[in-house]
């Protein structure tokens, strides 16, 4: 599978944690193919080329204005359309908070099960979040049991950034209109996925808090795309 694999990874001012995370991917996976969507103003963004210059299997898509987590993965997935060996895509953050040596227990699981959707839990039995208050633990969990609820997907993580697609699931999402931009186009992907009626499931997972740079998640968009999944509920 390694070498039928592409990786999609977003990315905005994550330099450090983006030159550390490829590491981690090529000890496991050097066959594969990287694809990070870059999101940063030209100077940081000049940077990440100056680090990404000459290393194999790595393309970078440079976008250079801040257009949304959602849309950043879409761009990438059209992107590993364009090889006709790519079989599966994994996406996954950039800010280190998915460990690499963990995406073999997708693999497992799609050996295992004809799954076009593998979302790695923080919320299952064996699933950790790491380095991280309290509080924000808690505000992900009732996120994430109001979803289970409202959306009827009986997921336990409906907004990890942590997943595992089939070549079919991917390119189901790039034909869809989807409506959202940022985070929470995670859970309108996976939605649109459970309506038609693609398998999807899960593996627990170590979430890590960032060591390097800041989150760019802040309240208005969390209110903004919780206020889009109940109107995305109601219309469907």
């Amino acid at each position: 599978m390694k070498n039928n694999l592409a990786i999609v990874i977003p990315s905005y001012n994550e330099v450090k944690n983006v030159t550390i995370l490829i590491k981690g991917i090529k000890r496991g996976f050097p066959a594969a193919e990287i694809i990070i969507v870059d999101d940063s103003l030209p100077k940081e963004n000049g940077k990440l080329k100056r680090v990404l210059k000459n290393k194999k299997n790595i393309i970078l898509i440079s976008r250079l204005k801040k257009a949304g987590r959602g849309s950043a993965v879409l761009d990438g997935f059209r992107k590993a359309l364009k090889d006709k060996n790519i079989e599966y895509v994994f996406e996954m953050d950039s800010d280190l908070a998915h460990d690499p040596k963990e995406m073999t227990r997708f693999i497992e699981k799609k050996n295992n099960g004809k799954y076009d959707l593998i979302i790695g839990s923080r919320y299952l039995p064996g699933g950790r979040i790491k380095n991280i208050a309290a509080n924000r633990t808690i505000m992900s969990r009732v996120i994430n049991k109001f979803l289970f609820y409202w959306l009827g997907m009986h997921l336990t993580d409906h907004t990890s950034g942590f997943r595992l697609y089939s070549r079919k699931a991917v390119k189901f999402l790039v034909n869809s209109r989807i409506q959202s931009k940022g985070f929470i186009t995670l859970s309108e992907t996976a939605y649109k996925l459970y309506l038609k009626k693609y398998p999807i499931g899960e593996v627990p997972i170590t979430w890590n808090y960032r060591i390097y740079g800041k989150s760019n998640v802040n309240l208005g968009e969390l209110f903004n795309s919780l206020f889009f999944v109940i109107k995305m509920r109601i219309k469907n």
